[in-house]
Order: structure tokens, then sequence, then C-alpha cells
């Protein structure tokens, strides 16, 4: 491992033109990874190659799990919502077999947004596939919606926000139903919505909203924590 610089792999997203097919993710992720001091390292999607996928995360320090489309509600055992929203199976199959690689070698995970529902779902929880319609009472949730987030005592989310509450903007429609098995709720919203979960006997943490969107002391704070976490592997 490069001890000053780790090397941390993004996943990708799979994206559709008339000619040809591309992996792509938005820069903001790199960008972020970059300014905390990490190397960013896009990783393709590429579920039909398992053996690839594994040799990719035997080469990073730490993985990040970025936002994107909701996935298929068959990896939590329900049908799907009128209000779904679908990524690419691919995808899917791809981020699941490399958060599995990376849990067994032990490295830190950041979950974002989407990143932090498929963490979820990996430790046998599921979500609410379409806020609006199946929480009554929930505050709006997208396109930038702004709301506070309540951070609980005694989390690592606390820990690196060093803050009890604050406000963010929200960009997602699905959320936390069950919690996943081993994991613990580190935030929510006033509303109930949860927006940080995590392990308790590592670094995999998972958060709602999009840090690496906003220029804030806290975001920094979660990148350069999550930076430092992966430096000591």
């Amino acid at each position: 491992m490069n001890a000053t610089k780790p090397l941390i792999g993004i996943t990708t997203d799979i994206k559709t033109d008339l000619k040809e097919e591309s992996f792509v993710i938005e820069k903001t992720y790199a960008r972020a990874i970059a300014n905390a001091g990490g190397i960013p390292i896009l990783l393709p999607s590429l579920s039909e190659n398992g053996s690839l996928l594994k040799d990719t995360v035997e080469k990073i320090d730490g993985l990040l799990l970025p936002g994107g489309r909701d996935m298929d509600p068959k990896f939590y055992n329900e049908e799907p919502h009128p209000k779904l929203r679908p990524m690419r199976l691919e995808r899917t199959e791809s981020e699941i077999a490399i958060l599995e690689e990376a849990l067994r070698r032990d490295i830190p995970v950041l979950g974002i947004c989407g990143g932090m529902q498929l963490i979820n779902v990996f430790f046998r929880g599921s979500l609410y596939q379409d806020i609006p319609s199946l929480i009554s009472n929930a505050l709006i949730h997208e396109k930038g919606s702004v709301h506070e987030i309540l951070v609980e005592d005694d989390t690592l989310l606390k820990d690196i926000t060093k803050e009890k509450w604050f406000s963010t903007k929200s960009y997602h429609h699905q959320s936390i139903k069950s919690l996943g098995n081993g994991l613990r709720i580190s935030a929510k919203c006033s509303d109930g919505v949860v927006e940080g979960i995590e392990a308790s006997d590592s670094f995999i943490l998972g958060i709602q909203w999009h840090p690496e969107r906003e220029e804030t002391e806290i975001s920094k704070r979660i990148f350069m924590a999550f930076i430092d976490a992966c430096k000591k592997k």
C-alpha cells in the first residue's frame, strides 16, 4: 500500500448510447477522494468476470460505493414498486461482488446514497422503494431539498463530524426499511428516515446525503477520515 496516497476504488455505472456502452460516474467522487489525499481508481461493472473483480479489489486500499439509480428489489425479496427507477443489473451484481471482497480484506468502505442502500441490502436489510408513497408524513428528500440530520452519540459518524446535528441537501427517493444484520443507525432525519448506518467493529460507513457535492467542513471531515482509515490498512 502507498502509505501517503492510498488507492481508492470507486464503482461505476453503465451508460448506453446509440453506439456503445460506457462505464461512468460523476467526477465529484474522484475529486473528493483526490482532495482528501487519495488516488481515485474507477472500477468497471464487469459482473461476468468475478475473478477480475476480485483481483482488482486486491490492489486497492479502500472502497467507495457511489450513488445512482435504484437496485432491483429482488435483492431484498420484494417486487418492483411502480415508482422504481431501475439501474443496470450488472452494476449491482458487480458492486456486491466488489463489496464482498472488500469486506473479506477488511478494507474501509464508504457508501454514499445508493451506496449506503447497497451496503444495507448486502447485510440482508431492505429498502423503502419510494419514500413519498410508503412513508407517511415524510419530508421531501429529492432534488436538493434541505433538511436537518441528527447524528447518534457514540458512533463513528459522530466521531468524524463532531456535530450532533447539521443541515444538508437531499437527493434520494428510497431509504432504509429494515436494518441489515450487524449494522447500526448512526443518523436520522427528523421524519425518521435513516441518514447514516455503520458497522460497529470496522470502518463500514454509509451516508444517505452527498458530501462529494458539498464543500463544507463536515464533508471534508468525512473524506479525510475515510482516507486516514485507508492509510492504516
